[in-house]
């Protein structure tokens, strides 16, 4: 009789332990976001563009973005900061959504689209003629992500 108060103790305080968990870890849950903004930097790229005009090419940058967000009709702003670029020669930023949309343009861009899913992947690649020039500032080179669901 006596390993049926064993049991009964065990599966008490397992079931204890479990909803305390529960109950703690609905206080920490935060709602998914509706809006975010990233600066994401852009490294050596000062050096790369000196390189690239001495061989007559382009430099390229590419990133993966992965933020949990709220469902629904999103729209995805991106800019070049600190990045001085001749007007017939402006950046192309280029981008690749999950369900493999593709959007492109050249300077600062707005993409809107539809997402069904709780959160934001999308590839990102940043082409900027060898004829650019870094501006000095304190963080250097930038992409600016800008995203809002409405």
């Amino acid at each position: 009789m006596r390993w049926w108060k064993t049991i009964a103790i065990i599966a008490a305080l397992s079931l204890l332990l479990s909803a305390s968990v529960t109950v703690l870890g609905i206080s920490y849950w935060s709602p998914l976001e509706s809006s975010m903004h990233a600066e994401i930097r852009l490294d050596q790229a000062d050096q790369l563009l000196k390189f690239g005009k001495a061989v007559d090419k382009n430099v390229t940058y590419s990133f993966d973005v992965f933020w949990p967000m709220k469902a629904g009709k999103t729209e995805l702003s991106l800019n070049l900061a600190n990045v001085d670029c001749p007007k017939n020669a402006d950046y192309t930023i280029k981008v690749v959504t999950m369900d493999g949309k593709v959007f492109q343009g050249s300077g600062p861009v707005r993409f809107e689209f539809e997402r069904r899913d709780p959160f934001l992947y999308i590839h990102v690649s940043v082409d900027i003629p060898n004829s650019c020039r870094v501006l000095p500032s304190r963080n250097g080179p930038e992409v600016v992500v800008n995203v809002s669901v409405g």
